[in-house]
């Protein structure tokens, strides 16, 4: 590394991480893409905005095109894809025998928290991937309108677009799905998750299972990429296309 870059990207590195997990879903992926954007990093170093918000948005905005691009070579929308990871994931015993064996372990008490981000995300993976990232971006990751803009190569007005229909998407989706939401809901995997592994913390949700409550417990975990259940049951995600 360039000790000169080192200091500042180790420190928006964490982050950066945990926003291309969320974008890209895929553990490995998000990994490849933040040392992308590092030696991207390193070839304009000479160029690099001096302040440590220029250089993270600067990050922010090579990883946003480079996962974008990614994304779009390798697109494919399932509407229950976190259903369906459920069932691939129950089918694998090597995977389920894991996950047994991390009942009651102190890193299961934030699984279900971790669940509705990891909800998110996939929920996420229906939309265009211009208002995916918009929504991280502004809503999660708290870059201003004029920023997310920038870091999109869009005009504000498109983004404020993108971020009304991103979010109508997202409520239509949760409406139909969650059980915490509506009672005609099929899916509340969060609880089950945190009542298999005995970690005790009930529903993350509370009383509010909105999306402005998932995206709050996101920007609370925005410096977290995938811990390692998650880490191991994204990884099925390929078997899956």
């Amino acid at each position: 590394m360039d000790d000169a870059l080192t200091p500042e990207f180790l420190d928006a590195r964490p982050e950066l991480t945990a926003y291309l997990c969320r974008l890209v879903l895929r553990p490995q992926l998000a990994e490849e893409l933040v040392q992308s954007t590092y030696l991207r990093c390193l070839e304009a170093r000479q160029r690099l905005p001096e302040s440590s918000a220029g250089l993270r948005a600067w990050l922010f905005k090579v990883a946003t095109h480079l996962a974008i691009d990614e994304l779009r070579r390798h697109r494919h929308q399932r509407e229950t894809l976190l259903t369906d990871l459920r069932s691939r994931a129950e089918a694998d015993a090597a995977f389920m025998a894991a996950s047994a064996a991390l009942v009651s372990t102190p890193e299961t008490r934030a699984i279900a928290r971790e669940h509705v981000v990891a909800c998110l995300a996939c929920t996420l993976r229906n939309l265009p991937e211009h208002k995916a990232a918009a929504l991280l971006l502004s809503q999660v990751h708290g870059f201003s309108l004029a920023e997310t803009a920038g870091l999109l190569a869009l005009t504000p007005v498109q983004v404020k677009n993108h971020l009304q229909e991103a979010r109508a998407h997202m409520d239509a989706r949760y409406g139909a799905s969650c059980a915490l939401l509506s009672q005609q809901g099929v899916c509340h995997q969060c609880v089950e998750l945190d009542g298999f592994f005995a970690a005790a913390q009930g529903n993350p949700l509370q009383e509010d299972a909105g999306l402005d409550a998932r995206l709050r417990l996101a920007t609370q975990l925005r410096r977290k990429p995938w811990g390692r259940w998650h880490t191991q049951m994204l990884s099925l995600l390929d078997e899956l296309q």
